[in-house]
């Protein structure tokens, strides 16, 4: 199973400096799935993945557990691996829906759209279609190139109530299949109902540059900074767009500088 085949817990409770000493928490499934959506909304992939595995040490039919995992294992570009938990998930849980959706995704970022869309049709045929299900829906007809992607993003958001950090993981589809402008309009309504998110920002300055607005990508990613000091991707991320503009500068300097010689 490669690398996460045996995932492992990484001994840190979550949310232990939140609470007073006194009071008694009960360590099971629920309480690190809840630590692991945590994660998941802080873009903590690695730490939001060891969580829900921690989930499942407690209890193997916890359904969301495992497309938690699929989910960050996704997130971190491990797609061969997402494919193979998704089958692991599926035979502890025959045909659930949101299983089979993110496989759907998996085959998707694969590259195999034919398998992502027919898994998509698969969750779909099940009952009880859940904003997981929508977007896995939506992402595999846009990776397909197929028509109606806009109306199932539109569903799950819908379906979710539109919920700010649906509407963030809708960006990030769009992102990852470089609609940068339509993922730009769906993060703009996830900042309107959550300003203090820093993975809202981070993903905005992401949609900024890659659109071309580098001040405004910098901007962003400053403000993720701001709300937490220690947002990885947005640190990376300015580091990585001052280090080209630093370069650019270079660049100019001795262009000019070549120039002026030949000149002269």
């Amino acid at each position: 199973m490669g690398r996460f085949s045996n995932l492992e817990y990484d001994g840190h409770d979550p949310l232990r400096e939140a609470r007073p000493a006194f009071v008694q928490e009960t360590r099971d499934e629920g309480y690190y799935l809840e630590a692991a959506d945590g994660e998941y909304r802080a873009a903590r992939f690695d730490r939001a993945l060891r969580y829900y595995s921690r989930a499942l040490e407690y209890n193997a039919n916890v359904h969301a557990a495992w497309v938690g995992q699929v989910q960050m294992l996704i997130e971190l570009g491990e797609f061969v691996e997402a494919k193979l938990w998704a089958d692991k998930a599926l035979e502890v849980h025959r045909d659930h829906p949101e299983i089979l959706s993110a496989k759907a995704v998996a085959w998707a970022r694969l590259g195999d759209t034919r398998r992502a869309v027919a898994l998509s049709d698969a969750a779909l045929s099940q009952r009880g279609a859940t904003p997981t299900v929508w977007l896995a829906r939506g992402e595999a007809l846009l990776a397909d190139g197929q028509a109606n992607d806009e109306h199932c993003l539109e569903k799950a958001a819908a379906e979710a109530l539109q919920n700010w950090f649906m509407q963030l993981r809708i960006a990030r589809v769009l992102q990852a299949y470089r609609r940068f402008a339509r993922a730009m309009s769906w993060v703009t309504k996830a900042l309107k109902q959550e300003p203090g998110a820093p993975f809202v920002h981070h993903t905005l300055g992401d949609c900024q540059d890659a659109l071309g607005f580098g001040t405004s990508a910098a901007r962003s990613y400053r403000r993720a900074l701001a709300l937490d000091g220690a947002f990885s991707l947005s640190r990376a991320a300015l580091d990585r767009l001052e280090g080209r503009g630093l370069l650019g500068r270079v660049w100019c300097a001795v262009a000019g500088a070549f120039r002026w010689g030949v000149e002269a």
